[in-house]
């Protein structure tokens, strides 16, 4: 008796499965994390102890996850966004950039404005910034096909020189000395903290953002428009939608939700314009959309992880464990998504077969 063994696509798995490979891929992605520190001498168990004490279990830990989490929910939700048109913007490192510079700006040069004032619009200008920023890869993709990719990627490091030439240049400190950054900005350009804590309130605008976005793209006739033009562009098409438009809105969207990300990370953590204002936020936030599998809600949890394992990793270094370990671990779980979003797609088809007669049997019978 023979066998054949064929990979065959599932139609639809089930929501059981559907929950439990994402959590089997992040405890796989810990445990293979576990076994490359030990290979290297160090107790796992230390070690992840350290990354739980320094970052969820205590007070001042879990206070500096969640503001390390509020910039990663946002260049998330930028990918996540861009994606229910089916566009990938890779760009949300430039756009938080251009978003923290188009704030600093009006801060420094509108500082006259009532204190009521000075702060909301600075964000509003990140907001418009970033958008104008993504806008640019956005036209040229939605009328020629220009690919969206290439011109996001390459429109980081327009931003980051733009960035450069400002902080050494007309907007630098005199006082500065080893670190070049701007002129400090009014006492009013600072967004308020949560009572009792030092976590400033962009963690509950990324939060009402992220909701937002998820009505937005879920609950409106506009947002299924959206999904209909992303996922299938012959039906968007026959039914008469104009695809390019919603392409360029939405990518502007995923722009301005990434510069809203600098404009926070400007006034409620750095209060001045940096180098280094991003610590390849942007680029995270690619990972974080497709650890949450493109979910707007989801790219929450997944940030909420990553920041995790961010903030943890300075406590890691306290067991004797490189800091670098922690991106290690990180990329062991895409991994293990990679290959869970295998199993989600495809099952093991395992049949057996009817060995084929030998000619002499075939002409005895």
């Amino acid at each position: 008796m023979a066998f054949s063994i064929r990979l065959e696509r599932r139609l639809n798995a089930p929501m059981a499965m559907r929950i439990a490979v994402p959590v089997a891929a992040v405890a796989g992605g810990l445990l293979a994390g576990g076994v490359v520190m030990a290979l290297g001498g160090h107790d796992p168990i230390d070690a992840y102890g350290s990354i739980w004490e320094g970052s969820l279990g205590s007070s001042d830990g879990f206070q500096s996850t969640l503001i390390k989490a509020c910039p990663l929910v946002l260049t998330g939700l930028a990918v996540a966004t861009a994606l229910r048109v089916g566009l990938w913007n890779i760009g949300g490192e430039g756009q938080l950039i251009v978003g923290a510079t188009a704030a600093t700006g009006v801060g420094l040069y509108a500082a006259s404005l009532p204190g009521p004032l000075l702060l909301p619009a600075m964000i509003l200008s990140g907001c418009a910034a970033g958008a104008v920023w993504a806008a640019i890869a956005a036209v040229p993709r939605a009328l020629i096909g220009l690919n969206e990719i290439i011109v996001t990627l390459f429109m980081n490091y327009i931003a980051i020189l733009l960035m450069d030439h400002l902080i050494f240049g007309p907007w630098g400190d005199p006082k500065a000395f080893g670190f070049a950054y701007s002129r400090p900005l009014p006492d009013a350009a600072v967004l308020p903290l949560l009572p009792g804590t030092y976590v400033h309130v962009g963690i509950v605008i990324a939060l009402l953002v992220a909701v937002t976005a998820w009505w937005l793209m879920e609950r409106t006739p506009w947002g299924f428009s959206v999904r209909v033009s992303g996922g299938n562009p012959r039906t968007a098409e026959y039914l008469g939608l104009r695809i390019s438009r919603r392409m360029i809105i939405v990518l502007a969207l995923s722009g301005a939700i990434a510069g809203l990300a600098g404009a926070i990370e400007l006034t409620g953590v750095t209060n001045r314009l940096q180098d280094g204002i991003s610590v390849n936020y942007g680029y995270s936030g690619v990972l974080i959309a497709f650890l949450a599998r493109g979910r707007l809600l989801g790219v929450v949890l997944a940030a909420f992880l990553f920041a995790t394992l961010v903030v943890g990793s300075y406590a890691l270094q306290t067991t004797g464990v490189a800091q670098p370990i922690a991106t290690i671990i990180q990329a062991l779980i895409i991994v293990f998504l990679l290959a869970g979003d295998a199993a989600l797609a495809f099952r093991l088809r395992i049949t057996r077969t009817r060995p084929l007669l030998e000619p002499a049997q075939a002409g005895a019978g």
